[in-house]
């Protein structure tokens, strides 16, 4: 599988790429996910978008390529009457981004997303159950990785850790940033603990500017010796951008720039925030390229890119 032969990099040699903002790639092509079931009923009806969205992905140099399966639970499915194929269209999701990522020239491990920002929060106990029964959807769907939203609570991101944790497969934490803009313990106190307890491999900061994705990052340094957790950031294409939006007045050119620059600050993972496109994460898996040199994964003879 792909990302063993890539997962020496969250500790050593070039930081992973992650891809883009999906929404935003999506609607810059002509396709609006802004509904829950809107998803299924592409999977269902226009698979070719799908996969068009993951070769431009896998094309762009990403070293983790993102499966639609955020919104291919029962209830997400409902909307358009599709809730009894939640296990057909997951499974679908990830078969589409394992074909683009097995033409990269390259290790492209596939992620399985899990929590969505598009269903009504549920009672908290069958908010569990959900999660736990599409997390085992995502690991039997074959998903290498899975990468946690928290569906806007601490209790719900604690509930998909937990539940993707479960699984056996690494399991990624995304945190998104606070109003007041920083990671700290006044707003998430023991959450790091938390997080590395319940079996979180790499935490996410979901960020609108540099500034504030190098203080956070700085401030996690000591913790992350201590508990072995990898960082990353999903950086915003700029302070104005939405997730699910194309920001069309964005510079990659200066994004890319000060991306680029938060591997000298610890992040292992960089990844598109709000509003960014292909053409970000191409430019950034170029200018890491430049930086940094492949360091061979253990025990192989020739590196990996």
């Amino acid at each position: 599988m792909s990302f063993a032969q890539i997962k020496h990099r969250l500790s050593q040699g070039r930081p992973l790429v992650l891809d883009s903002d999906t929404g935003a790639a999506f609607r810059a092509r002509g396709v609006s996910l802004d509904t829950p079931g809107a998803v299924g009923q592409l999977l269902r009806t226009n698979e070719d978008d799908v996969l068009a969205h993951y070769r431009a992905e896998v094309q762009s140099r990403v070293d983790i390529l993102s499966a639609l399966t955020a919104d291919t639970t029962p209830r997400a499915l409902a909307e358009v009457g599709m809730q009894h194929r939640a296990a057909l269209l997951t499974g679908r999701a990830v078969d589409l981004a394992f074909d683009a990522a097995e033409h990269a020239g390259k290790p492209v491990a596939v992620a399985g997303i899990l929590g969505s920002d598009m269903v009504s929060p549920i009672d908290p106990n069958r908010l569990a159950e959900e999660l736990d029964e599409h997390a085992d959807r995502i690991a039997a769907a074959g998903c290498e990785l899975l990468v946690v939203r928290g569906q806007g609570s601490r209790f719900g991101l604690m509930a998909a850790v937990t539940a993707a944790a479960r699984t056996g497969l690494p399991t990624w934490a995304v945190l998104e940033a606070v109003p007041e803009g920083d990671f700290n313990d006044t707003h998430y106190g023991d959450l790091w603990e938390n997080l590395a307890s319940a079996g979180v491999n790499v935490v996410l900061f979901e960020v609108t500017g540099i500034e504030q994705a190098v203080r956070s990052l700085d401030s996690m340094q000591s913790f992350v010796v201590e508990s072995k957790l990898s960082v990353g950031v999903l950086l915003a294409g700029s302070s104005a951008s939405v997730r699910g939006f194309p920001d069309e007045d964005a510079d990659v050119r200066r994004w890319v720039t000060r991306a680029a620059e938060l591997a000298a600050h610890g992040a292992r993972v960089i990844g598109g925030g709000a509003g960014t496109s292909e053409a970000h994460t191409e430019a950034l898996a170029i200018a890491l390229g430049e930086l940094h040199p492949s360091v061979p994964a253990p025990g192989h003879g020739s590196p990996s890119s």
